[in-house]
């Protein structure tokens, strides 16, 4: 019998392998996985994590840490007790092989527990790096490169709808936006709105949920987070709000496969900037902006003369265009375990590092590629 359980368990191990290897070779392989079971997958666990109030992903990401932990201490545990029966040329006490039982069984447990995070992070996760990008499905026309005059175009437009909206914000007596209703619910709404016109965005879709530690996600400038092995769309609830509808949607892209964050943060901007509601269409321009602003300023040779020739955002948008405000910045450092340089160096490198090795080569500097996929839709709309 246990050889049979651990054969099945390399067998899980095995198929895991060469299912990455596949999806590393065929685009075709991946959009199937991505139409078929992932949808199942995706059905299933984001169910599941919407029945809980919390985010899941959380708490198995520090469940994850104690196991680790766990197995350190008792890697430890499991050389100091061999070392010491054999300094003493002795055989182990009832009690002792008591404990090496228990162990044995403890490292046979986190084998069948990374088996199974291997067999979802595969499938909601590494195999969707691999899959078409949201541009090859919707904007197939043909790639071109864009001028300056035309990227100018796009930038202006996002800025004047940012100065328009922002005049249209309820604010508190400090200046900052209010909003009473329920982001997670409106989210949800627009994106499958959205799917009506995008097939591949249709369908089910998990409640989206703050973080419990936005303070600590906070000093990684983090946003949000798609858990895959939880299937949750989490969101930072310390940053400031004009971030959150953009956000959400962002998130729940990846939920539906879109895993390139510059998918993701084009599908956010489509899904507000066509939303009935005012807020989210300002999150929306807004969530864009910064992107464009670099590389139209870039694009003039960063000569600050040439750039302040474009039309300027308003005092509002540049109230606005925060991650956190200076009062949520100094609650956040008040309470910080960890020095947040220090963290977001740590969450920068891990970031760049787990695009690169999943293909993404420009690392952090694909989420900037959002920019020519804005310049292919307005395509035809603000230019021909």
């Amino acid at each position: 019998m246990k050889k049979r359980s651990n054969l099945f368990l390399s067998g899980i191990y095995l198929v895991v392998v060469m299912v990455n290897l596949l999806s590393r070779y065929s685009v075709e392989f991946c959009d199937g996985v991505r139409r078929s079971i992932f949808r199942v997958t995706q059905f299933i666990q984001g169910g599941i994590s919407s029945l809980f109030p919390f985010s899941v992903g959380e708490i198995l990401l520090c469940l994850a840490v104690f196991l680790a932990l766990g197995a350190v201490l008792f890697w430890s545990i499991l050389v100091a007790i061999r070392t010491a029966v054999r300094k003493k040329n002795g055989a182990f006490s009832e009690n002792g092989l008591r404990l090496l039982r228990f162990i044995r069984s403890y490292f046979m447990f986190l084998l069948w527990a990374a088996a199974v995070v291997s067999v979802i992070m595969t499938i909601n996760c590494f195999a969707l790096y691999h899959c078409s990008s949201f541009r090859e499905n919707y904007l197939p026309g043909e790639k071109r490169e864009y001028t300056v005059e035309e990227l100018a175009l796009v930038r202006d437009y996002v800025v004047g709808e940012c100065n328009r909206l922002a005049e249209e914000m309820e604010r508190d007596q400090t200046g900052n936006i209010v909003y009473q209703g329920d982001m997670g619910e409106r989210g949800i709404e627009e994106m499958k709105r959205l799917g009506e016109t995008y097939p591949l965005l249709s369908g089910y879709y998990p409640v989206p949920k703050p973080f419990a530690f936005s303070g600590f996600f906070s000093q990684q400038y983090m946003m949000g987070y798609y858990f895959p092995f939880s299937m949750e769309a989490n969101y930072n609830d310390v940053m400031y709000i004009a971030n959150v509808p953009a956000t959400i949607c962002h998130e729940l892209s990846h939920v539906k496969g879109f895993i390139y964050e510059d998918d993701a943060n084009f599908i956010g901007y489509l899904a507000c900037v066509s939303s009935e509601d005012t807020f989210f269409r300002y999150s929306g321009y807004l969530s864009v902006l910064d992107y464009l602003n670099r590389d139209l300023y870039e694009s003039l040779g960063k000569s600050q003369e040439a750039y302040l020739s474009y039309g300027q955002c308003s005092p509002l948008v540049v109230h606005d265009n925060v991650f956190l405000t200076k009062e949520a910045w100094a609650e956040v450092e008040e309470r910080a375990v960890f020095d947040t340089e220090t963290v977001k160096e740590a969450s920068r490198n891990f970031l760049e590092t787990n695009l690169q090795v999943n293909g993404v080569e420009e690392g952090i500097a694909s989420y900037g590629k959002v920019v020519e996929q804005l310049l292919a839709y307005y395509d035809g709309i603000l230019y021909e």
